[in-house]
C-alpha cells in the first residue's frame, strides 16, 4: 500500500521530475523559485544527502518528497504557508533518517515562509539540541513557546537544553511550567531535582527524584540521580544500593511530534528504532510488529530474529522467544550474545544445565561479556563448583574493577570451598578497595569472628570493624547484628553476644520469621555455654545459592547504526 502511494506520486511529478536534476542541481532547483514568489524572504540552500547505499525503499520515499517540494516550488501562485509545508515534509524525511543539516535548512525556510507555525521551530530546537548547539536550540524552542506556551515537551526539552548550559534559575522556570500543564509528567520532576542536586538541596532533590520513581519505576536511570543525592547526603551504604540499580531508561516524554517523525520510517533501520522505542515503552507487540515487519524485508538476517526473542521473553512468552533465538543461531551459530540471552531463558524455565552450556558458548566466542561471566559464576556457585566459580568472579572483577559484588561473591565461594585463608586475602583486598561497602567489611569481620582456622581469627579487628558499622548505622542490620554477636563472643564477651542474639531472635519472631530465628538458636546456646562460634555461615546459607538471573536481558536492541 506504501509503495502503491509513492509509485503515484513519483508518477505524477514524473514530467517535473524530468527537467529536475535529482542530485547536485537539485538545491538551486529548489531554491530559486522560492525567493521569486516569496518576496523578501531569503530562503537556505537544502543540501543534497548522499543516497548511496542507502536502502531503496528510503530513497524512493526521500525522493518522492523532494519531487513534491520540487512541485510546490513550481507553482508561481503556491501560497507561502503551502510552501511552508511542503520544505516542512521534507524536513521531516530528512530527519527519520539521520540527514541533520538537510532536515535544519528546510525547517528554516518552512519557518521563514511560515513563522506563526510551531513545529518547524520545535523541530529545528529538537535537532540543534541532539547535536550539542544549545545556543541555537534555545532560541529554537523559544520561538516555539511564543506560539504554544503550554507545550509540555518544548518545555521539558527547553529546561533540560538551559540545565545543559548550567542556567539553573531558567531551567527551574521551565521545568515549574512543565509540571502544571495537565499532562506533566515524571520527566519534570526529574528536572527539578537535577535543578536541586547542583545547587545543593539534597532534601529537595530527594523528594522530587523519589516521587518521579514512584511515577516511573521503569525509568532506571533515575537510581544515579538518587545515588548522587544520597552521596550528598552522606548516605553512602544508600548511594551504592541505588547505584547496584542503576540503568539507561529514561523517563518518557509524550510527544506527537516526534512520533509523526517515528511513523514516517519506512525502511530496515526505521523499523529498528521503531521497534526499539516501543520496546522502551514495554509496547512489546508493537515492537513484534515491527520486527515482523524487518523479517519480511530481509528473512535471512539473524539479528532480526534474536530481536523478536527479546521482545518476546520481556513479553512473558520464553517458549516462543527461545523458538526465535534458535532461528537466530541456525543462522548465525556464533553470536555471542544470542547464547547469552538463550542461558538467561533457560535459567527462567528452570534449565540451569543447559544456561551453563549457553553462557560457556558464549564466553569461548566473547571472552570479554561481562554478564555471561557472572551468569556463570552464580549458576556455577549453586552447582557447588566452588573453584570454578571463583575463577568466574575473579575475571567479572578483573573486567569491572568497580563491580564490588564480584569481590565479595569470589571470596565467598572461597568460603564454600573451605578456604578460609583465601577467602580473608580476597575480603582484605575488597576493603581496601571499597572501604565503603558494608557488606564487604560485614563480611571480613565475620570471617575474622569465626572462621574455622585459628590463622584465619582476629577477634578484636573482628569486633572493631563490625561495631564501627553499627555505629554508623551501615549495611543489613539482620546480618550486622549476627555478626555482631559472633565477634563479641570471639572477644569473650559471651554474656553480651548471646543478649544481642536473643534480641534479633525474638525480633525475628515477632516478625513471624520463625525458620530464620530457628536458624539462629543453636548459635544464641553456644553463646550462653560460653563457646564461641566457628561457622561463619551456615553450608545452606543463600549467599551460597545466588539468584543467576538478577542481571535481566536487556531492555532493547542496540541501534545498529544510526543510518538507513
Amino acid at each position: 500500500m506504501i509503495r502503491a502511494r509513492y509509485a503515484m506520486v513519483v508518477t505524477l511529478f514524473a514530467g517535473i521530475a524530468a527537467s529536475i536534476a535529482m542530485n547536485s542541481d537539485f538545491s538551486a532547483a529548489q531554491n530559486a523559485p522560492a525567493r521569486a514568489a516569496s518576496g523578501q524572504v531569503d530562503m537556505l540552500e537544502v543540501p543534497q544527502p548522499d543516497l548511496t547505499g542507502v536502502d531503496p525503499f528510503v530513497q524512493e520515499q526521500i525522493r518522492a518528497s523532494q519531487i513534491a517540494l520540487a512541485a510546490t516550488l513550481a507553482h508561481a501562485d503556491a501560497s507561502r504557508a503551502r510552501r511552508a509545508e511542503a520544505f516542512g515534509n521534507l524536513g521531516q524525511i530528512y530527519q527519520a533518517y539521520g540527514f541533520e543539516d538537510a532536515a535544519l535548512s528546510c525547517y528554516a525556510n518552512a519557518a521563514r515562509l511560515d513563522p506563526e507555525s510551531f513545529r518547524w521551530f520545535y523541530y529545528s530546537g529538537y535537532l540543534r539540541q541532539t547535536n550539542g548547539d544549545t545556543e541555537a536550540a534555545v532560541s529554537d524552542y523559544q520561538h516555539a513557546l511564543a506560539l504554544q506556551p503550554t507545550n509540555n515537551p518544548a518545555l521539558l526539552r527547553l529546561g533540560n537544553v538551559e540545565l545543559t548550559l548550567d542556567h539553573l534559575d531558567a531551567a527551574r522556570q521551565w521545568f515549574t511550567k512543565a509540571m502544571a500543564q495537565r499532562d506533566s509528567s515524571a520527566a519534570a520532576l526529574i528536572g527539578l531535582g537535577k535543578v536541586a542536586l547542583r545547587e545543593h538541596q539534597y532534601a529537595a532533590a530527594l523528594k522530587y527524584f523519589t516521587e518521579a520513581l514512584t511515577r516511573e519505576p521503569q525509568a532506571s536511570s533515575i537510581h544515579y540521580q538518587l545515588a548522587m543525592t544520597y552521596r550528598g547526603l552522606g548516605d553512602l551504604a544508600r548511594m551504592q544500593e541505588q547505584l547496584q540499580a542503576r540503568g539507561d531508561v529514561e523517563p518518557t516524554i509524550q510527544d506527537p511530534l516526534l512520533d509523526e517523525i517515528n511513523v514516517l520510517k519506512q525502511g530496515k533501520f526505521g523499523l529498528l528504532e521503531r521497534a526499539g522505542t516501543a520496546m522502551r515503552d514495554n509496547r512489546f507487540a508493537d515492537a513484534l510488529t515491527a520486527y515482523r515487519q524487518m523479517v519480511s524485508l530481509d528473512p535471512s538476517d539473524p539479528i532480526t530474529y534474536k530481536y523478536m526473542g527479546l521482545a518476546l521473553a520481556r513479553s512473558g512468552k520464553p517458549d516462543e522467544a527461545l523458538k526465535e533465538y534458535a532461528h537466530s543461531l541456525d543462522l548465525d551459530p556464533n553470536n555471542a550474545t544470542v547464547h547469552y540471552d538463550i542461558g538467561v531463558l533457560l535459567i527462567e524455565t528452570k534449565k540451569e544445565a543447559e544456561a551453563i552450556s549457553h553462557f560457556q558458548r558464549a564466553l569461548n566466542l566473547d571472552p570479554g561479556l561481562v554478564a555471561a561471566h557472572f551468569q556463570l559464576a552464580n549458576l556455577l556457585m549453586r552447582e557447588r563448583k566452588d573453584a570454578d566459580a571463583e575463577h568466574e568472579y575473579g575475571v567479572v572483577a578483573a573486567l569491572e574493577p568497580q563491580n564490588g559484588l564480584a569481590r565479595l561473591m569470589q571470596a565467598m565461594a572461597a568460603v564454600h570451598s573451605g578456604s578460609y585463608a583465601r577467602a580473608r586475602a580476597l575480603l582484605e583486598d575488597a576493603a581496601a578497595a571499597f572501604p565503603t561497602d558494608a557488606d564487604i567489611a560485614n563480611s571480613l569481620a565475620r570471617l575474622l569472628a569465626a572462621a574455622p582456622d585459628r590463622a584465619v581469627r582476629d577477634q578484636s579487628r573482628a569486633l572493631s570493624i563490625v561495631q564501627n558499622l553499627v555505629n554508623n548505622q551501615q549495611g543489613d542490620a539482620l546480618e550486622v547484628g549476627i555478626t555482631l554477636a559472633m565477634a563479641l563472643a570471639a572477644a569473650g564477651r559471651f554474656h553480651e553476644a548471646a543478649g544481642y542474639q536473643q534480641a534479633i531472635i525474638q525480633q525475628l519472631e515477632s516478625s513471624r520469621q520463625f525458620d530464620l530465628a530457628r536458624v539462629l538458636r543453636p548459635n544464641l546456646a553456644r553463646y550462653q555455654q560460653g563457646k564461641t562460634c566457628q561457622v561463619p555461615w551456615a553450608g545452606d546459607d543463600p549467599i551460597f545459592a545466588p539468584v543467576p538471573s538478577e542481571v535481566p536481558l536487556p531492555v532493547e536492541p542496540k541501534a545498529m547504526a544510526t543510518r538507513p
